[in-house]
């Protein structure tokens, strides 16, 4: 992850979202464990039907595969019915 601005990277996300433990692991599962979601990476709730939760997006100024910014969910989608 770039250093960024006040619009991408770390400076944005510690400035708009925070920037703790919490988040940095937030982050890292929906990188290496969650499901595309056209932009970015998201995180899905296990339950039936499935709601996102957390969500990356990527491609920043510097470079396509940086983190542009990363947030918790509050209008989350909802998964087709199981």
């Amino acid at each position: 992850m770039r250093c960024g601005t006040r619009t991408w990277g770390w400076k944005h996300i510690k400035a708009r979202h925070g920037w703790n433990n919490t988040m940095d692991r937030k982050i890292s599962a929906a990188i290496w464990s969650g499901v595309w979601n056209g932009g970015g990476y998201s995180t899905w709730s296990a339950s039936c039907p499935s709601k996102e939760k957390f969500r990356t997006k990527t491609k920043t100024p510097a470079g396509t595969n940086d983190l542009r910014t990363a947030y918790r969910v509050t209008n989350s989608a909802t998964a087709p019915r199981c």
